[in-house]
């Protein structure tokens, strides 16, 4: 906008005074930043409607009528040497800086900062959208290590955390001791302990500064408030004693003891439940010397309440103990009292072909009875989440292990099998997508019980209206379903109510495009749900190559020319044109199947009639 612009604007609206600054930075070829619709560059003014003409999106040559009053709080101008903006012009150029070197154009993002410095939430968001989403966790994870390791850059801790480009490098125990003396926090402090005890391993000038640190340490083992867990303390008494020992301190002269804290904990399952993994050998240890008699129960204990990385260290630990045997006839027993909790089922499920664990494993608990507690804690854990929009990790893992369902029941009477057939129809926790797919398994191992799948639809549509599916396939359309469903109708509805902020909805074209796009989503939702709802899971084996079906790879010859073309007849969702894969709803697949060998059909294309004749039928056996 020109000055005039602004005057006339705020002519009209005299609060738009205070808003003088923003307003003069909307100038013409400014870049900037808008939360739903990304990077954006004005490119002009409407004085006759009074809006900005903004671009958004690389490439994109459609432009926005926007309200400068309204951009003043939704819109973020940005310095044509912003990182941001470097990247809508040249991404290829950032993202060859940042294979090459992060910290290096971290930096480079610093230097036009103010005051050289940003917080750890502003740098997420910039360098969110440079890094593809799907990688953005791992690389921000890498970097923020490299981060502790650049003598460049510091970081400052508070309430909220800034990252700091430093004139002068700064060593890492410098960083740390800084750190130490100003966070408040428990937890942080007992982080930047270990790292400074690495530190101390090969740095002995560091010592009388480690010695500040065990009498800080040593509060924390002694605080009686709250805020500091039982965790929190034996964290803090581990730490400490390390750096005793490096420091040249006598432990026995430490108050409290670390043997102190253990013995007179009435509840050692959630202290170690609470601790960071890295702990857990330690306390373990520490219980075992403590309790020297009671040690193996205790373990059992904590095995039985655990999470899940605990409760691989802790059978890790049994059985590196001698107590394989125990483990193996503990686990049996709690299978027949009830009382496998959904951690270890999940634990067992993982680990059942584990070479290094099949002496914890016996017949009795690898068998259908585990299948029921699987059921049953599934059942049991949807109940405790009513309400709350959750995966149950043990569904997961059903659906991913191919063979769990066929190796339980391998010892099982079909009416077993029936039955736990019927606890899986009336499960809560379970999707009815899943069910079907679960239950193909238990007809794959007991076909008799196939008409379990009939009166699990009693809605089942007509046959020529249903869709034969493939479980991979099922599976792309469940998560293209679930991103729509979590993401993208979220996102468009946050545009929506952003736009309607504006106000004027006649002119609006933001409220306008994020209204289509509503209904392309809702609309690609409702398709969705209607084939999801048709489809029906089938397995391409066991197939009859007698006569061409689904799951039929057929080989045809045209009489005229003696061309031959191979199909292969798979799912609805299944076409591959390119491997001449086509879906059983096609023409050329409905002309052949139920067709044999030596038969002649007759395909019309272009007005053109052709005659084939079928040489050969086989099955399909995996891509």
């Amino acid at each position: 906008m020109e000055k005039k612009d602004i005057e006339s604007l705020i002519e009209e609206n005299f609060l738009l005074e205070k808003s003088r600054v923003d307003l003069e930075k909307m100038t013409c070829g400014a870049y900037c930043l808008h939360g739903s619709f990304g990077i954006g560059q004005l490119k002009g003014y409407d004085r006759e409607k009074k809006r900005l003409i903004i671009v958004f999106g690389e490439g994109n040559t459609e432009s926005r009528l926007m309200d400068p009053i309204f951009c003043i709080k939704k819109l973020e101008i940005l310095q044509d040497d912003d990182m941001l903006v470097k990247f809508h012009n040249n991404p290829a150029e950032i993202r060859q800086k940042m294979k090459k070197s992060s910290i290096a154009l971290l930096i480079e993002y610093l230097e036009k900062t103010q005051n050289h410095k940003a917080s750890l939430g502003d740098i997420e968001k910039t360098f969110g959208r440079i890094v593809e989403e799907k990688n953005f966790k791992r690389w921000w994870n890498v970097t923020k290590k490299l981060i502790a390791k650049e003598p460049k850059l510091t970081l400052i801790e508070g309430n909220v955390t800034y990252l700091e480009l430093c004139d002068e490098p700064v060593l890492e125990e410098d960083q740390l001791i800084q750190q130490f003396e100003s966070v408040r926090d428990i937890h942080q402090k007992i982080t930047i302990a270990e790292k400074f005890l690495s530190l101390l391993k090969t740095n002995e000038s560091l010592k009388d500064f480690g010695i500040k640190i065990i009498e800080c340490l040593s509060e924390i083992c002694s605080a009686k408030v709250k805020r500091v867990t039982a965790a929190d303390k034996f964290q803090a008494c581990v730490v400490r004693d390390e750096l005793a020992k490096l420091s040249g301190v006598n432990i026995d002269s430490l108050s409290p003891k670390l043997e102190a804290l253990i013995s007179e904990c009435p509840n050692l399952a959630k202290i170690c439940g609470n601790l960071q993994s890295n702990y857990y050998t330690v306390f373990l240890e520490l219980i075992t010397r403590v309790f020297p008699d009671e040690w193996e129960k205790l373990c059992f204990n904590i095995l039985k309440n655990c999470n899940e990385r605990l409760t691989n260290e802790c059978i890790v630990y049994l059985k590196d103990n001698s107590c394989a045997d125990v483990i193996r006839t503990t686990l049996v027993k709690w299978l027949k009292e009830k009382n496998l909790r959904a951690v270890l089922l999940q634990w067992i499920i993982k680990n059942r072909h584990a070479k290094k664990f099949e002496e914890v494993f016996s017949t009795d608990l690898m068998s259908c009875e585990l299948l029921r507690a699987i059921f049953w804690a599934i059942d049991n854990e949807a109940l405790l989440s009513v309400g709350k929009l959750r995966k149950i990790p043990l569904v997961e893992l059903l659906n991913n292990d191919r063979t769990l369902i066929r190796d339980l029941l391998s010892n099982a009477t079909e009416e077993i099998a029936s039955d736990l057939a019927q606890t899986l129809l009336i499960n809560q926790g379970i999707d009815n997508l899943s069910k079907k797919s679960l239950l193909a398994r238990f007809i794959a191992v007991f076909p008799g019980i196939q008409e379990l799948v009939l009166s699990a639809n009693k809605a089942k549509l007509p046959q020529d209206i249903s869709l034969k599916v493939s479980l991979s396939s099922l599976e792309n359309k469940r998560k293209e379903y679930d991103l729509l469903i979590k993401e993208k109708i979220p996102a468009n509805k946050k545009a929506i109510e952003l736009a309607r902020e504006h106000g004027d909805l006649s002119e609006n074209s933001e409220y306008k495009m994020a209204r289509q796009d509503q209904d392309t989503l809702l609309s690609r939702k409702a398709q969705l749900e209607e084939e999801l709802k048709m489809a029906h899971v089938i397995d391409f084996v066991n197939i009859d190559t007698s006569m061409v079906s689904i799951g039929s790879v057929v080989k045809i010859r045209q009489i005229d020319s003696g061309k031959t073309v191979e199909y292969t007849i798979l799912g609805a969702w299944d076409g591959d044109p390119s491997k001449n894969i086509i879906s059983y709803k096609t023409s050329m697949a409905q002309l052949l199947l139920g067709k044999k060998e030596k038969e002649i059909v007759e395909s019309i294309s272009e007005n053109h009639k052709e005659t084939w004749q079928i040489e050969s039928i086989s099955a399909y056996t995996g891509h």
